[in-house]
């Protein structure tokens, strides 16, 4: 047996018995169950997890009221591929936006969600040995998705100017930049398929037209699928340097391009876990062919709501308004930051800001009498005295200290990558994810929080 077995188990408490390939995923679980953990014992104001704490627009809750209320067939398996009334919807919402007629029998399969997308999605087209391009930082789901269907991830990153500071004096999302020579380079007879998050999570980028085409360029010359992911597509700013720009939109694209879609971003009901896949025909099937193993099919009622809150933000104003809604709460988050310097970078989609912790002190460089004095317990300070990365030290701190949670962005870094140690040490190291999705009082109080904690350092 092997000398990493713990009592006969593999490490993470894992069976013995269990696949190898588990061993690829982090033991430990993701660092949003340990940071979520933390905040809830500490009583920490969490802007970690992108979880709305905004109301749910009335309209959004009356159709998901009056179909749970309704006595017929809506209670049942609904079509394995998508409900009907659902995927007329989206049809006709998506139809516009990519510039072609979309088949909502054929062309569209609704799932638990985008990670559900993801997932079935890299299982139909990714097969042991094949190689996924993604760009660091990732959400982390796609790493994970492709180590279990036994493909490679391969990484390029998206990089900030080089100059004071980790972002490198970044400004805006915009200032944050991909090298089309780094993932031509990239790409290998083993490349099956290249991940574009638009905008992006968690730098909150928005993709220009010219840097989509130079992304499609490549994915053509290899023919290579894109899985795009834009999942935030309804949260981009009036400050945005591009407007949104649907990637199977571009010419020639539609043909190899998977595109992802979320409720839980677009409404704000992370729980109702309701997303779809559009694609060209044969693409859907191949999908479906796993996702029919999956879930089989999803929830009918939430289904049936969502087809019908959709049709009224459609004929409304209510993407308008969220997106001016988030865009104060983003505008309120970075003034508050900027307040205690943690120089935020301006993002100009979704709803996380990325901010530079420089001026926060690492715990593992202040004395033990300091360590003593802290709020964190001993095995809390332990854990951070062990840990090499230094953004999961500030953010652990800033949780027990400040009573403040974020993300720590390292873990958004594939460590296998070339130059990405440098990579998590000396950009994501100095950073961390806020997120924004969150009421007034939420933020106001995290700056409370936060002002009080640097106040005492000072004192």
């Amino acid at each position: 047996m092997s000398s990493s077995t713990v009592n006969g188990n593999l490490p993470g408490g894992l069976a013995r018995q269990s696949a190898p390939r588990l061993l690829k995923l982090d033991p430990t679980g993701t660092v949003f169950s340990e940071f979520t953990k933390l905040a809830i014992k500490h009583s920490a104001v969490n802007l970690g997890q992108g979880f709305p704490t905004l109301p749910v627009p009335e309209f959004i809750r009356e159709a998901a009221g009056r179909t749970a209320l309704d006595s017929g067939l809506v209670h049942q398996y609904t079509r394995s591929e998508g409900h009907p009334k659902l995927v007329q919807v989206l049809s006709k919402f998506y139809s516009e936006k990519i510039g072609r007629s979309i088949d909502p029998l054929t062309e569209i399969v609704t799932t638990v969600g985008a990670t559900e997308a993801i997932y079935s999605t890299i299982q139909a087209f990714v097969d042991r040995d094949d190689e996924v391009i993604m760009m660091q930082p990732f959400y982390d789901s796609y790493p994970a998705s492709v180590a279990l269907a036994g493909g490679k991830p391969v990484v390029v990153s998206l990089r900030p100017p080089k100059g004071h500071g980790p972002a490198g004096g970044a400004k805006t999302s915009h200032d944050w930049k991909l090298d089309l020579d780094e993932l031509r380079a990239a790409v290998t007879p083993k490349t099956k398929l290249i991940i574009v998050n638009n905008p992006h999570n968690p730098v909150g980028k928005v993709f220009t037209r010219e840097e989509l085409l130079g992304i499609a360029a490549i994915a053509e010359e290899f023919d290579l699928l894109v899985m795009a992911d834009e999942v935030y597509e309804t949260l981009v700013y009036s400050d945005s340097v591009s407007p949104f720009i649907k990637f199977a939109s571009l010419p020639g694209m539609f043909e190899r391009t998977i595109t992802l879609g979320s409720v839980g971003k677009m409404f704000g009901v992370t729980g109702w876990k309701i997303g779809w896949v559009i694609a060209p025909a044969p693409i859907v099937r191949s999908v479906q062919m796993v996702h029919q193993f999956v879930p089989f099919s999803i929830a009918t009622p939430l289904q049936e709501a969502v087809a019908t809150a959709l049709e009224q933000a459609i004929a409304g104003t209510f993407f308008e308004e969220t997106r001016a809604a988030y865009e104060a709460l983003r505008d309120r988050l970075f003034t508050m930051l900027s307040s205690v310097n943690l120089n935020p970078t301006l993002p100009h989609g979704g709803y996380f800001i990325l901010a530079d912790t420089s001026s926060v002190e690492d715990p593992a460089e202040v004395s033990e009498e300091q360590l003593s004095a802290l709020k964190a317990d001993v095995s809390e300070r332990e854990l951070n005295r062990k840990d090499g990365r230094r953004d999961f030290r500030i953010c652990r701190h800033l949780t027990t200290e400040a009573g403040v949670t974020a993300i720590p962005p390292s873990a958004f870094y594939d460590d296998s990558a070339k130059g990405a140690e440098v990579e998590k040490k000396e950009v994501a190291g100095y950073l961390a994810r806020f997120a924004f999705c969150k009421s007034a009082d939420m933020i106001d109080r995290a700056g409370e929080n936060l002002k009080h904690y640097f106040s005492e350092k000072k004192a």
